[in-house]
């Protein structure tokens, strides 16, 4: 799995375990990401930004091993599109 695809999916079920805590898949999911950056890509860090940046996109910075730091965005919409499809739109109080 490629590192960018890999801190999608990371971003993508921290975003659900944001949203529903107390969802053990989604926790698991996310263990299973950060293992995957952690072991397979050598990330000794990597974490959300101020997103307040930009309304539309959600900025990662992340660190290999003995390289210089990096930041990358993802489209906000297609971050949060799977917690929407399982768990209804952010602030939909009927799903909540």
């Amino acid at each position: 799995m490629q590192l960018t695809d890999t801190l999608f999916y990371w971003l993508q079920t921290k975003r659900m375990t944001e949203r529903r805590p107390e969802d053990e898949a989604a926790r698991e999911s996310l263990r299973y990401f950060t293992q995957i950056l952690s072991d397979d890509h050598e990330l000794e860090s990597f974490e959300t930004l101020n997103e307040g940046r930009d309304e539309g996109k959600i900025y990662v910075a992340y660190q290999v091993r003995g390289q210089a730091a990096k930041t990358v965005w993802f489209d906000r919409v297609a971050v949060e599109q799977l917690a929407n499809e399982l768990y209804g739109e952010a602030g939909d109080s009927e799903h909540f």
